[in-house]
């Protein structure tokens, strides 16, 4: 798992779940060190009303998280904190 700059794009409307209670889909743009776009990504599942307040974050910004590809999904663009 690396640590990788995103820019937020957006965020969907919280949705219950089984397996994860309350879960958001968030769709960004992976930046490189200079922030310049690589690619459209997907990031799931988060608990986004279970992360400290600090660490919510609004479109728009850039946020610093470690991912790694989800492969649970078969989309490339699929990744996972």
């Amino acid at each position: 798992m690396e640590r990788r700059k995103i820019l937020i794009a957006t965020k969907t409307y919280p949705s219950i779940s089984t397996k994860y209670q309350e879960t958001v889909c968030t769709a960004g743009v992976l930046l490189d060190d200079d922030e310049k776009p690589i690619q459209w990504i997907r990031i799931y599942p988060i608990r986004f009303r279970q992360l400290d307040f600090d660490k919510r974050y609004p479109r728009w910004s850039i946020i610093s998280a470690k991912i790694e590809r989800n492969d649970k999904d078969y989309r490339e663009e699929s990744f996972r904190i």
